[in-house]
């Protein structure tokens, strides 16, 4: 297929549709028609997803944030119950592997341990492997692959001798020796290291992307829904204009085939009468100029007889009776009937390549008014083709995968200001045309289903093509 610019001819008479074909295949794309509310509704769906998003973030913080709160406040109240005691013997060294054992029973803390300034492990409780990766840790949190693990580093004074705090005078107590042996006791630093699950904030968070990433689809679908009834809406007005305006045409043709049926009553038999007078005078005068007077008068007798049939033919359409046609032997008839006007000025008719992919089945369509139309752009053609040229006639793959017969010249082509008004009845390049030959082509094709239209042929010339619907889209 060509990729000049094209011109659609629709069924409303005189409406232009400039399209752009793509990818060769025949197939349009209409120019956006609605830019504006097209950007519209994509900065609506950016608005929301991007609302989604920060949504989205938020949760994700309150799932971490719970976590690290969590963390710390078992951190804080290990750090201080064991600075709270002022006896750091092996008695104490029991209770705090205790307090450490209930810790680790919970159900997201995976591993607690205490460690002295060298790094060395003095007491623990849980899965203690998860901590074991030899790698020393800040303290502060660390989100490691199997969990949030917490740093704390706290100082401890070295244990003294003496009663318990709060015993007054005359308290008896003798202080066991082992209660001062044991690395508590001296005192120094330490750092607890507590690792909590981080399965169920992880479990929280991907349950909030999911949530966001369909709430943000179900908006953009909602949008769509939005914009294919808003579309709906526009074409649905736009039809019913163009059937109001079809209506109103098929009323006025209406009453034009009546006048059209009257008027070719009332001037056909007068007609008829002249043209045998006029050929009986002609016979029987012996005067040539005479004789050529007579015959110019059967010639015009006959021209207005043609005009006549051609009006009748416009202002009383039919309804088409269609059966499968062959494309390649309605074009080989035709070529055989215009033989004649093809040898007056030394043309001749090429059928022209099929390219790859073309689509040359059966044409679904009545066969007469079909050949009615390709017979009116060819002839069309041949008004126009400089003489010792070629007229090309070609049967491809068009709009929607129909039948499409282009009918190419290398004639002067169509300015652009008049391409509008090709298919207008009465609206003629040609100073002997009655323009009515490409009305009688949109108005067939237009029964038909299809399209019609023009466009500039490449290296000069006109190219007028039909797009009918072929037998298997019947």
């Amino acid at each position: 297929m060509p990729s000049e610019a094209e011109h659609l001819v629709c069924p409303k008479a005189g409406e232009i549709l400039r399209c752009a074909q793509d990818d060769g295949t025949g197939r349009h794309t209409m120019r956006w028609q609605y830019p504006i509310a097209g950007l519209v509704l994509v900065a609506a769906w950016a608005a929301w997803a991007g609302w989604q998003f920060h949504e989205y973030g938020h949760q994700y913080q309150q799932a971490h944030q719970s976590l690290v709160e969590q963390s710390d406040s078992l951190a804080s109240a290990l750090v201080g119950g064991v600075q709270s005691h002022r006896r750091l013997g092996r008695f104490f060294e029991d209770q705090i592997q205790g307090v450490l054992d209930g810790v680790a029973s919970t159900d997201n803390v995976l591993a607690v341990v205490l460690s002295g300034a060298d790094g060395g492990v003095l007491l623990s409780a849980g899965d203690v492997t998860l901590l074991e990766n030899g790698t020393p840790r800040e303290p502060g949190v660390h989100w490691e692959p199997q969990g949030l693990l917490r740093v704390e580093r706290f100082e401890l004074q070295a244990s003294t001798a003496g009663p318990p705090p709060g015993r007054g005078r005359g308290w008896r107590w003798q202080q066991d020796p082992a209660d001062d042996e044991g690395p508590l006791a001296r005192g120094g630093a330490f750092e607890i290291s507590l690792l909590l699950d981080r399965a169920r904030a992880d479990a929280q968070i991907g349950g909030a992307a999911r949530l966001r990433i369909a709430l943000a689809l179900a908006g953009g679908l909602v949008l769509g829904c939005v914009a294919a009834v808003w579309a709906a809406t526009v074409r649905l007005a736009a039809a019913r204009g163009r059937t109001k305006l079809l209506e109103s045409e098929a009323r006025h043709l209406g009453e034009l085939a009546q006048a059209a049926a009257g008027l070719a009553h009332e001037t056909r038999n007068p007609l008829g009468l002249i043209r045998g007078w006029s050929q009986q005078l002609a016979s029987g005068l012996d005067s040539p100029e005479q004789q050529d007077r007579a015959r110019a008068v059967v010639e015009e007798c006959d021209r207005l007889t043609s005009r006549i049939n051609e009006f009748l033919s416009f202002a009383r359409p039919r309804a088409p009776s269609c059966a499968p046609v062959d494309p390649a032997e309605l074009v080989a008839e035709l070529a055989t009937l215009l033989q004649p006007d093809l040898e007056a000025k030394t043309l001749r008719l090429v059928a022209a390549a099929t390219p790859p992919g073309a689509d040359a089945r059966a044409v679904w369509a009545d066969r007469e008014m079909l050949r009615q139309a390709l017979f009116n752009l060819i002839q069309n053609a041949v008004q126009f083709a400089p003489e010792g040229t070629a007229v090309e006639i070609g049967v491809v793959r068009g709009h929607d995968g129909r039948c499409r017969f282009e009918v190419a010249d290398r004639g002067p082509g169509v300015e652009a200001d008049r391409v509008v008004a090709l298919f207008v009845p009465y609206h003629t390049t040609r100073p002997d045309g009655t323009g009515l030959g490409l009305a009688i082509v949109r108005r067939i094709v237009a029964a038909h289903g299809g399209l019609a239209g023009y466009r500039p042929r490449s290296g000069g010339g006109s190219v007028f093509w039909m797009d009918l619907p072929t037998h298997a889209q019947r």
